[in-house]
């Protein structure tokens, strides 16, 4: 059983990965100290374009932040690791397990660019990955150090999860920070129902979407007592999740939060993703309460308004086949498409052929419920603010937006 003092540190380690979700200058403060915890000499944290072989994020710890230049401008082009990890079916990784010792020394890589840094072995997790990116936590030792065992893996394990949800809270609220007058108008705009959760796991503020969404009856409901819906087992769940959430974003829990289906009628079905939420900015301006956990909601018999521009940047797709998955996910057929738009079938088949390749399925199916269904996935990618936000970024007060069912009670674990 874990102690006490080691919980506590686990707690603030996971804190640290949130506030650094909504301030990237953080991460060098959780990489120093997540590589204490597993006695590493140095460690990344790195966003690449694994197609273009361009490095488009680093934060570091130990290393010398002057020779990135050196890796973007040609060692990226010869990292062995990365052509390996963008293809690995599982997530937390050791470079003895992806790569024979002997092959890696004899590399140019290896002589040109790890051996001057005293590097050697590596472990470390996928938090995010694509047909073109992957985002990735990569922690090191020098041949000296030793290899990393098994103890350290496990710890790589517990993090991986928040560090995933991190990225999917610094790719959705980075902008809300950024232009905090225009914070409403931003949500608002989000074809995707998002709440907002205080320490006692009320509601403190739904977007448009999400009154839309909660009003139907059809999933995620507000009750007195916070998120529900109308059956029971679900509505356990539910609770649990945003309690667990919650209480991570307090500093008090280790849940990453997850993403659970609340409904019975597949074209009616809510699918809803909760996270916790830290930063220092605990309220975006917007409720005048602490924000514990975010909660996004998603549904199949909603339209779904997804901007053509960014559809392009989530699956580098062109103009016309962003545009084709943008009327297939609000239930446009081929036929339908062919002449909305004046091009041949066999074009429309071409299309589709192209973005199947590009997003790595082979149905029609999956690659709507791709777009319609996957919270996370929406979130990630930052497809869901609108192509126009119709003028200027005018905020409106706060109070029009937030929960009427938030009540000051104390915390206590759902029934």
């Amino acid at each position: 059983m874990a102690s006490k003092k080691s919980k506590k540190t686990d707690h603030d380690l996971i804190g640290k990965i949130y506030e650094a979700a909504l301030n990237p200058d953080l991460w060098p403060s959780f990489i120093s100290e997540f590589a204490i915890r597993i006695k590493a000499e140095a460690g990344i944290l790195s966003f690449h374009n694994v197609e273009e072989m361009e490095l488009l994020f680093i934060k570091s710890h130990g290393r010398d932040a002057t020779l990135f230049d050196k890796y973007r401008e040609y060692f990226i082009k010869i990292n062995p690791y990365l052509n390996v990890v963008k293809e690995i079916p599982y997530t937390v990784f050791s470079s003895t397990e992806l790569i024979d010792e002997k092959k890696l020394t004899e590399t140019e890589y290896y002589n040109d660019w790890l051996l001057p840094q005293s590097i050697h072995y590596h472990i470390g997790a996928i938090i995010f990955r694509d047909s073109a990116r992957l985002a990735m936590v990569d922690m090191q030792r020098s041949l000296k150090a030793g290899a990393f065992g098994t103890d350290e893996l496990e710890q790589i394990k517990i993090f991986e999860p928040h560090l995933r949800r991190a990225l999917v809270i610094n790719q959705k609220f980075w902008d809300l920070l950024a232009n905090p007058a225009a914070a409403t108008t931003i949500l608002d705009n989000l074809e995707i129902g998002v709440i907002f959760l205080d320490e006692t796991v009320r509601p403190v503020y739904l977007n448009r979407k999400a009154e839309d969404l909660t009003k139907s009856g059809e999933g995620v409901v507000l009750r007195s007592d916070g998120l529900s819906t109308e059956w029971p087992e679900q509505a356990k769940a539910l609770k649990l999740l945003a309690y667990e959430s919650v209480q991570t974003g307090l500093g008090k829990g280790l849940s990453p939060g997850g993403v659970i289906r609340v409904g019975i009628l597949p074209e009616a079905l809510h699918n809803v993703l909760i996270t916790p939420f830290r930063t220092e900015k605990n309220d975006l301006g917007l409720t005048g309460f602490r924000i514990c956990a975010a909660v996004f909601i998603s549904s199949p018999s909603q339209p779904h308004a997804v901007s053509v521009e960014s559809l392009k940047n989530m699956f580098e797709l062109t103009s016309a086949e962003a545009r084709l998955v943008s009327e297939l996910a609000n239930g446009i057929t081929l036929e339908e498409i062919s002449d909305k738009f004046e091009i041949t079938k066999n074009t429309v088949r071409d299309q589709l052929k192209s973005i199947f390749s590009k997003v790595n399925t082979r149905r029609q199916t999956d690659l709507i419920n791709l777009v319609k269904t996957s919270p996370s996935a929406l979130i990630s990618e930052g497809v869901l603010i609108g192509s126009s936000l119709g003028g200027p970024l005018d905020r409106r007060k706060f109070n029009d937006r937030r929960s009427p069912l938030r009540a000051k009670a104390e915390t206590t674990p759902p029934a």
